[in-house]
């Protein structure tokens, strides 16, 4: 039998309330959680491909679906200052389910359960043991809400990683770290009497924040800065049944880092216009990533996946919480799992999103295409995915990357909004694929094939970004209408003739681009041209023309290159490199064309140095 006691609450690795004047936690701020039910999803549609098998009461489980949990007495102990959860300070809870893993002769049975709290890589999580307590998993990037009226506390989205000891004991390595499912929880809540529940927070930056004048909204001149602070992992579920394509997902962590309150309510969920007066009042962020490949002098794009429509924080380790889930707060870090980012719930198109605006309208949208106001439109299993073909993962010598990027309404720095991973794809008989990473690095992976700034004859680095039409306006109304980055590398073939490469990434430009141009001499050879993106987004390939004294590659009609992705434009002529001239990209709205000018390595224009005439 446990016993556990009433937990020393300083131990939280939380803010320091020294930088609190007036508080400091107390036994009110423990309030206990057991009972209950729960459910856990252990992903019968893809751990197949690792050789390990989901049993339920010993029949196997080939698709993904929740099993129930039955929740014991013990209880865990929920740091609940002011009534904002912020972890867990202790206690236990017992579960029984009737699931079980299976590797060739390896059986784990999952009857009985004990989940402790513990903290990992800074996040709050759950240590998830057997009865013989052997360590099996961990539940993290967990989100939590309590219903203080009701007593009730729901634990939802939140990833059961395998550990180093339940790998072993399967025979089975590459589960270690591994998303293998998802856990739910629903447990009873008792509120100490004397318990704070008012949710008005406590400042913890010294810079004295007060929840008393909050919201502070961007559209109110409030500066917004949401920096993403992890990839924490990255996991392959499974292989579309007819393509063969493997999909990918992140976990993901961010933080507010600027000075205004950012929006986070869920689709078709408004808020009341008294808490936030401005449209769409359903405001949200989006979170997208991409995965990349260097092999043979060429960065290009393998896949994008589509738009996660975020809908919860979870805000914990706050400079000031203030009670409300659907605002992140200053200082306020939020997560979400791996699970999470593969949901049929909040998975839509890209091409929805006013990208450097950060807005979408649900009305006529994937989700409702009827415009009735509510949600009727889902992705399955499959659709509005990272999903890439295996293959390209093969490659020994590649070296490859996986980014993210939350996009955040008036985002004053989009750089630190996303970040990237150098990933080593290994794959797992008989079908599985599994990814290292390198450590986090905030920004774009651009970097990793021309270094940022760089401009010679022989690779060049160039940011553009495109101003506001109302630049001198105040904040907000000053956003930059877009970013994109031109990189370019020049190969000298040894025959006379050099290959030029040519990167284009389009970040938030919605207007897309539709035209690329690079100076050619009238006297040069044009001896090859080639361009290619993403499989999954570039459809067709742009056809390339010869003018007077350039080669245009040309959009076909009703396409561009859109946000947040990467076209590769490559020539091969008999004309050795000049740095900094001038390519130009061409950008067309209803407003009319936008050209765009980078200064790269060129093909030596003898005739003119310039411009393009």
């Amino acid at each position: 039998m446990h016993r556990f006691l009433l937990p020393v609450l300083l131990c939280l690795a939380l803010p320091d309330p020294a930088m609190a004047r007036d508080w400091a936690p107390d036994a009110s701020s423990a309030w206990p959680a057991g009972g209950g039910s729960g459910a856990i999803q252990l992903r019968g549609d893809y751990l197949p491909d690792l050789g390990v098998e989901v049993l339920e009461a010993d029949e196997p489980v080939r698709e993904r679906r929740f099993a129930p949990l039955t929740i014991g007495d013990p209880r865990l102990w929920l740091y609940m200052p002011f009534g904002n959860f912020e972890g867990f300070t202790g206690g236990a809870l017992e579960a029984r389910s009737a699931l079980a893993l299976r590797h060739g002769d390896q059986v784990v049975r999952l009857d009985r359960l004990h989940l402790l709290p513990a903290r990992q890589q800074q996040l709050t999580v759950l240590q998830l043991h057997d009865g013989h307590g052997n360590h099996l998993a961990n539940v993290t990037h967990m989100h939590v809400t309590i219903d203080h009226r009701r007593g009730e506390m729901a634990l939802r989205n939140a990833d059961v990683r395998a550990t180093a000891r339940l790998a072993a004991m399967l025979g089975q390595p590459a589960l270690t770290n591994l998303s293998i499912g998802e856990l739910r929880l629903d447990a009873r809540v008792t509120v100490p009497e004397q318990a704070d529940r008012s949710g008005r927070g406590v400042d913890h930056s010294g810079r004295g924040l007060s929840c008393a004048d909050r919201p502070l909204w961007p559209q109110d001149g409030f500066e917004v800065d949401v920096a993403l602070i992890g990839v924490n992992f990255v996991t392959a579920l499974g292989q579309e049944p007819d393509t063969g394509r493997l999909k990918i997902a992140p976990a993901a962590t961010l933080k507010n880092v600027g000075e205004a309150d950012v929006p986070w309510f869920q689709q078709f969920q408004p808020a009341d216009p008294a808490l936030y007066p401005h449209e769409p009042r359903d405001q949200h962020p989006f979170l997208v990533w991409n995965l990349y490949r260097i092999h043979n002098g060429r960065m290009e794009q393998l896949a994008a996946s589509g738009v996660k429509h975020a809908f919860f924080s979870q805000n914990l380790a706050c400079q000031i919480n203030c009670g409300n889930g659907n605002i992140l707060w200053p200082g306020c870090e939020d997560t979400y799992s791996t699970q999470n980012n593969d949901t049929a719930t909040f998975q839509g198109p890209r091409s929805e999103i006013t990208p450097h605006l950060g807005l979408w309208d649900s009305c006529g949208s994937f989700f409702d295409p009827g415009c009735t106001g509510s949600q009727t439109g889902f992705a399955g299993d499959w659709k509005h995915r990272l999903l890439v073909d295996p293959q390209e993962l093969t490659q020994a010598d590649a070296d490859y990357f996986i980014d993210a990027w939350y996009v955040i309404q008036y985002d004053v720095n989009i750089w630190n909004g996303m970040g990237y991973h150098r990933i080593e794809p290994e794959t797992v008989p008989p079908s599985g694929q599994t990814f290292s990473l390198d450590p986090f690095i905030q920004g774009s992976p651009m970097r990793e094939w021309v270094p940022e700034g760089q401009s010679t004859a022989e690779a060049a680095h160039q940011l553009i970004v495109v101003e506001s039409d109302t630049p001198e306006a105040p904040y907000p109304d000053n956003m930059p209408l877009g970013h994109l980055r031109v990189l370019a590398q020049v190969e000298d073939l040894g025959d006379g003739s050099f290959r030029y490469r040519y990167a284009v990434m389009n970040f938030d430009l919605s207007s897309g681009v539709h035209e690329f141009r690079v100076p050619l001499p009238p006297d040069a050879d044009l001896l090859e041209a080639w361009m290619g993106g993403p499989p999954d987004v570039l459809e067709t390939a742009w056809p390339h023309d010869r003018l007077d004294r350039s080669v245009r590659f040309r959009a076909p009609e009703g396409h561009s290159l859109p946000w947040f992705t990467l076209y590769n434009f490559e020539i091969v002529v008999n004309k050795q490199p000049l740095a900094d001239g001038p390519v130009q990209l061409v950008s067309e709205s209803e407003g009319g064309a936008r050209t765009l000018e980078a200064r790269m390595p060129i093909p030596d224009p003898s005739v003119f140095r310039d411009r393009f005439e």
